[in-house]
């Protein structure tokens, strides 16, 4: 078995590394489409369920209160 071990990153002094390979020019506009898509498919799941949508449980709440 090999002894040799690799030098563990010592960060944050290593994180500038992950810019040479992540570079903000090419990939920052589409990271952040893809946080907008995200951010957007979670929103139309939870205001599409009425168990999730804190605009909708209220009046339902209310509704069965009425006719109860």
């Amino acid at each position: 078995m090999s002894e040799y071990r690799a030098k563990r990153p010592s960060n944050p002094s290593d994180d500038w590394k992950l810019w040479l390979v992540v570079n903000p020019g090419t990939w920052l506009i589409p990271i952040l489409m893809a946080v907008l898509v995200v951010a957007l498919a979670v929103h139309a799941f939870v205001y599409a369920n009425d168990d999730y949508n804190p605009l909708r449980s209220d009046v339902t709440t209310v509704q069965a209160e009425e006719v109860a």
